[in-house]
Formats: C-alpha cells, sequence, structure tokens
C-alpha cells in the first residue's frame, strides 16, 4: 500500500505560496553570568552555524522529498539571508521564479542558539508589514501563469506579510474552483480564506481565533467551518494527535508515539502529507493518518528537517494498523 501512495505522489505538481524564513541554528557555550547583569554569557563556537530553509520553503522542501515537483511563490530581501535560502531552494530542485526580491525589507530570519542541544534563546529579525500592491499583483500574475497541469496549491501563512487580504481573497475566489487550495493559517487571517480543500490551523490558533477553550474544542471547529466553508478542517493537537471535520462527521487522529526531539516545522510536515495525499487521491481519513506519521518522524528530528520516503515507508510498515484501529469517528 505505501509503496503505491509514494508512487503515486512522484511528480505531483505542487505550489506553494506563502513566508519564507530562514532558519539558522548556531552552537554556543554558556558557562557564567555576565557581572554586567544577572543574564547569561553566550559564546558561540566558529564554524557551528546550520542554515535551513523554513516556512513556506520548508513545506516545499519536504514536497519534494517526497517525489512532488514544486513551485514557489514568496518575497526575500535583498541580503546574504535572502541569497542563501535561494541557493538552498535550487539545490533542492525546487523552481524559484515566483520568488521576487525586495530591498525594502529583510528575510525573515529566525536565529536559534542552541547550548548542549537546548534552545536558549531565539533572535527573530523581520518586517511583517503587508508587501506592496506591486508586488501582490506580481504574486498574482505569476500564479495564474502557472496554474497549468498543478494538482494543488499549498498557502503556507506565518503572518509575515507576504499573504495581504487581496492575494487571499485571489486564492479563494479565482484559484480554488481551478486547483484544490490547502491552508494552513494564521488566526488573524482565519476568516479571509473561503471555500479551500483543506484548511489546518493548529488548537491554539483555532480556540484564539473562537474565543473558546479546550472543552468546547468541536464547536469552535464548527464555528469556523460554518464561516470558511472548507471541503475539510484538520486542527493539529501536538501529543493528542489532530482532530479532523468534513461537515457530518469528526475523526480523532492519533499521534505517532515516538520520542519528541523538536517540535519545529511539525505543522509543514502535516499540511505538505495532508496535501500532496489528497491530490493523489487519498481520502481524508488516510490522508490525515499519513500526517499524523509523517509528523511523528519529523518531530523526532532536530530543527526544521523534511521526511524522506524510506522513512515514511519503514514507519508506515510498523504503525499504520495501530493508528487505523484507534481512529474514532463521531458526529
Amino acid at each position: 500500500m505505501i509503496g503505491k501512495i509514494l508512487r503515486k505522489f512522484a511528480g505531483k505538481r505542487i505550489a506553494v505560496v506563502g513566508d519564507l524564513i530562514l532558519d539558522q541554528y548556531q552552537e554556543a557555550d554558556v558557562e557564567r553570568i555576565s557581572p554586567e547583569a544577572p543574564v547569561p554569557i553566550v559564546k558561540i563556537k566558529n564554524g557551528s552555524k546550520d542554515i535551513r530553509a523554513g516556512g513556506a520553503a520548508n513545506v516545499a522542501i519536504n514536497l519534494v522529498a517526497l517525489g512532488a515537483e514544486v513551485s514557489l511563490f514568496g518575497v526575500v530581501g535583498d541580503d546574504s539571508e535572502g541569497h542563501n535560502l535561494l541557493e538552498i531552494l535550487k539545490n533542492h530542485g525546487i523552481e524559484t521564479d515566483g520568488i521576487i526580491v525586495d530591498s525594502s525589507r529583510p528575510t525573515t530570519t529566525k536565529i536559534r542558539i542552541i547550548s548542549r542541544n537546548q534552545q536558549i534563546i531565539r533572535i527573530d529579525v523581520e518586517e511583517t508589514k503587508y508587501i506592496s500592491k506591486k508586488l501582490e499583483n506580481n504574486i498574482k500574475a505569476s500564479l495564474k501563469e502557472n496554474l497549468k497541469d498543478l494538482h494543488a496549491i499549498i498557502v503556507e501563512d506565518y503572518n509575515k506579510g507576504l499573504l495581504t487580504p487581496g492575494l487571499i481573497r485571489f486564492i479563494s475566489s479565482e484559484l480554488t474552483g481551478n486547483v484544490p487550495v490547502g491552508v494552513d493559517p494564521k488566526f488573524e487571517n482565519f476568516s479571509l480564506y473561503k471555500n479551500v480543500k483543506l484548511f489546518k490551523p493548529n488548537k491554539r490558533e483555532l480556540l484564539g481565533y473562537t474565543g473558546k477553550n479546550t472543552n468546547n474544542l468541536q464547536d469552535a471547529v464548527v464555528e469556523v467551518f460554518k464561516k470558511i466553508h472548507p471541503d475539510y478542517l484538520m486542527v493539529t493537537l501536538s501529543k493528542e494527535g489532530m482532530l479532523v471535520f468534513d461537515g457530518e462527521r469528526f475523526y480523532k487522529i492519533p499521534a505517532l508515539r515516538k520520542p519528541v526531539y523538536d517540535v519545529t516545522g511539525a505543522g509543514d510536515t502535516v499540511i505538505s502529507v495532508a496535501m500532496l495525499s489528497l491530490a493523489s487521491g487519498l481520502d481524508i481519513v488516510e490522508s490525515a493518518i499519513l500526517s499524523s506519521i509523517a509528523a511523528g518522524i519529523e518531530v523526532s528530528k532536530f530543527g526544521v528537517a523534511a521526511v524522506l520516503p524510506e522513512e515514511l515507508r519503514e514507519e508506515y510498515k510498523r504503525s499504520y494498523k495501530t493508528l487505523k484501529e484507534s481512529v474514532e469517528t463521531f458526529r
């Protein structure tokens, strides 16, 4: 079964639209407290910097790792971080013609200082104001030109300025009728997304948007479903798995039980595998189970990391039957 699924993944053409992020990991030693203030002194280790593609760029790399062909649409700054990110993407075989270099803003960068395998501080370099109307129109035009032969579009919203209200409405009104669209949202823009194939917030985002608490999670799901009318609404619940609603039934999908090393990038993995699965003809429950398996593999790795086909194949063989039998269905 998994071999057939992976063969279906191969060659699927996916467009990814969203906020591009450069993730930087820097190893350091922390051995004493500063005499100037009660703060640790962080001594950076030379040659220990590791840079990776994050945000929508990580989604694109996840898709390519599983055999898809990917066109990526977003914005980077005219800086070394932007140049490094573009180089990483090109090395993975990702089409970058849809990425615009904007000299008025920095490339969104997350710098994580790591000491003894623990993250001790994160420094964010970013400009979250919306891109200009001119750049918005350029993205729209590029998307229109690339619609032919697409099997799906993934929108990765990190609230870093690319996804303007105008661009979101364009995707919802002009693209959803032609290509299945999956959205990994931030709650600021929830209500703007309409009629998409898959809407995938996490629990914190969903409850933050609706003002409800964990005890009213199903009510929150139904409320958002009625506002945006997706085919499926999938809520990731961290170690509790995920909750899927199709307008009639809820499906509680268990999480893969593996040691959690780093949750960074898990949501990117879920939306990547879920939409690739749906685009390959799997139903929503099968897509969710496969996404849960992939996310379990991803969080066992350090930092943002792609799930490889051989990893997915082996974990599927070990875990699929147990997860499938544990799915709860209710109204």
